[in-house]
């Protein structure tokens, strides 16, 4: 339970910080919370609607906020990653619903606890297995693959993969054989592109993978493997702009989140991006992350 404390921790540091901030006027219409705008990196959902639209997370958490808080408008507009955090960083009215909390992140947005995700992992080219740097348990060496030029790496720019293996990302020499993917632009497809031999590795969830072999038979050829170092959950909040506004929202948001039917929503939202193998790995760590996320 060691990562659950820490998680603790950081939740009571945040909850401190927003008690003992001034809380503005209510007669102040810059705080007044008319209308959020959430950013989804999700793909606009079909036109006939489809087994993955059906898995998207903002509109399961916009739904059940327009629900319990009616008196705000709510809105979902599409922006990958870098656009989102530039509206976060100007000031905008909009909040991202699902974002790895960082301390670069943390001077521009507040931050209230949503999700608690499995581990990113190594997706990878069946007939690129044997090139991958390794531990002695069989671990992939991310620092020396990166500094690999022989083998193609696909990363999302302005992603977060949690702060381990970011920093890596951060420190990763000059590799010509790294491409950054804007999500509006290749980075939600990143599987596709090692399907189709663009690309002979990625990071990313092994569910996703698993999600879009259904759809794609090209998939088939890809494996996850495990990343050294990269072992713990990644933790995920609600951000909105770290203003008079953004501190409104996010007391708004963390209320009606932090309520029995706000865990349970957000526990089956999760549920949909977990293998069986990852239930039960982490079933404990789960439990008592959305025991915890149940209060406000």
């Amino acid at each position: 339970m060691k990562f659950f404390g820490r998680v603790k921790s950081w939740r009571f540091l945040f909850l401190t910080l927003l008690a003992v901030a001034v809380t503005p006027s209510a007669s102040d219409e810059s705080v007044r919370v008319d209308g959020i705008t959430w950013l989804s990196g999700d793909p606009p959902p079909s036109d006939k609607g489809s087994k993955a639209d059906s898995k998207q997370l903002v509109p399961s958490i916009v739904a059940f906020m327009q629900a319990q808080w009616p008196e705000v408008r709510h809105t979902i507009v599409h922006a990958d990653a870098l656009r989102a955090w530039q509206l976060i960083a100007s000031g905008e009215h909009v909040c991202q619903p699902s974002s790895v909390c960082t301390p670069e992140r943390e001077r521009l947005a507040y931050f209230t606890n949503s999700l608690l995700g499995p581990p990113q992992q190594l997706i990878v080219r069946r007939d690129k297995l044997a090139a991958l740097p390794r531990n002695a348990a069989g671990e992939v060496d991310l620092a020396r693959l990166l500094a690999d030029e022989r083998l193609r790496g696909g990363i999302v720019d302005g992603r977060s993969y949690g702060s381990f293996i970011d920093t890596l990302l951060a420190q990763r020499p000059a590799n010509k054989a790294i491409t950054l993917y804007a999500v509006s632009d290749f980075g939600s497809k990143i599987m596709a592109l090692l399907g189709m031999d663009r690309a002979d590795y990625a990071i990313g969830y092994d569910v996703a993978l698993s999600q879009d072999r259904e759809s794609n038979p090209l998939l088939t050829q890809l494996l996850s493997q495990a990343i050294a170092g990269a072992s713990e959950p990644v933790l995920a909040g609600v951000a909105c702009p770290r203003t008079a506004w953004g501190l409104a929202a996010i007391q708004g948001i963390d209320k009606v989140l932090g309520t029995l039917a706000g865990a349970a929503m957000l526990r089956q939202v999760a549920a949909r991006w977990l293998t069986p193998e990852t239930r039960q790995h982490y079933g404990v760590r789960l439990d008592a992350f959305y025991k915890e996320r149940a209060g406000p």
